[in-house]
């Protein structure tokens, strides 16, 4: 049994190895192999779970984790992993008393608080989760991510004020957390704070510059402020980064018509035509974009050429001159 042991401990330290590597079949292999030389090695059961968590098969995620509480009942850890992959599967309430379990045996743990505010906030019972979000930071008051879960909690609840001040708390553990700087800079310019809402989506170019939803924001802000040649580039660079957003498209079509609306040809008119075209074929319910659609159909009639002659019943040509003489001596 010893030398068997030992030999679900050599495939079990490979299979981490490839594991923290992301080569997630090797160290799937590496695991089996370790149960097949020790069935009672929890730790392998518990790692080949979370790989088939994070391949997105839950159910056999969650046969995993079963055997590892049959073989260590009070693992905090399993109670977690299998919790989950309850969750995922649509089993709410049964993976709310697996993390509500995990919780009362390491009152220190603050995914199993995360994880209980999250479905009491899908729930709708958002009393609820603000106590569990509030009982994680209050374990670990440096967790970004509660913070974070905090602020759009607040958001939903209509607490925007709360909402700064949680996501500028996220912000302060974790300067470069993406979401918190896009969801603060949405905020801000929810509520007209245009600088500062510029200042937190530039940080969040600064750590991926082909956020395209970044840049359509900002489109927008630089539109409300009449900068318009500003707001062009910003949804051209939003289209160029995700060319199938269809609110890019019809926001720089809709800046582009009233940023050339004095000098508007029917080759501008073509190319607004275009987006518009393109936001509708992503978004065909749009109802700007049928409105503005229909007001450029217009334009270009208007705008379309007038023949300088036309054709009469007799196929001989009349010309505009004389027709209006005609008319005259008809009257």
């Amino acid at each position: 049994m010893g030398a068997q042991h030992n030999t679900a401990i050599k495939h079990f330290n490979a299979g981490v190895d490839h594991h923290t590597q992301g080569h997630l079949e090797r160290a799937k292999a590496a695991y089996q192999q370790a149960i097949r030389a020790d069935k009672t090695l929890a730790a392998a059961h518990n790692n080949l779970g979370c790989i088939h968590s994070k391949t997105g098969d839950y159910a056999a995620a969650a046969k995993c984790f079963q055997r590892v509480l049959g073989l260590e009942p009070h693992n905090v850890e399993a109670l977690q992993n299998l919790g989950y992959a309850y969750e995922k599967q649509g089993m709410t309430g049964t993976a709310k008393t697996l993390y509500l379990k995990s919780a009362q045996l390491d009152p220190t743990n603050e995914e199993a608080h995360l994880n209980l505010g999250m479905i009491a906030e899908l729930e709708g019972d958002f009393d609820m989760a603000q106590v569990h979000y509030t009982a994680a930071i209050n374990i670990n008051d440096r967790s970004a991510h509660a913070h974070f879960c905090l602020a759009i909690l607040y958001e939903r609840m209509d607490l925007f004020e709360e909402a700064i001040t949680a996501y500028q708390q996220a912000l302060v553990h974790d300067p470069h957390y993406l979401k918190a700087h896009f969801n603060l800079a949405r905020l801000y310019h929810t509520q007209g704070e245009h600088a500062e809402a510029i200042t937190h989506f530039q940080h969040v170019l600064g750590i991926d510059p082909k956020h395209a939803q970044t840049c359509n924001h900002l489109g927008l802000i630089y539109e409300e402020r009449g900068a318009l040649s500003r707001a062009i580039v910003c949804f051209q660079q939003a289209i160029e980064h995700d060319m199938f957003r269809p609110e890019a498209h019809l926001n720089l079509a809709r800046v582009l018509y009233h940023h050339d609306y004095a000098t508007l040809d029917d080759q501008k008119l073509q190319r607004i035509n275009a987006r518009l075209q393109k936001a509708l074929s992503l978004d065909p319910v749009n109802h700007e974009a049928k409105n503005l659609l229909n007001e450029i159909s217009s334009l270009q009639d208007i705008l379309a050429p007038i023949p300088h002659n036309t054709t009469g019943s007799l196929g001989h040509t009349i010309h505009c001159a004389d027709t209006r003489s005609v008319v005259h001596n008809g009257s």
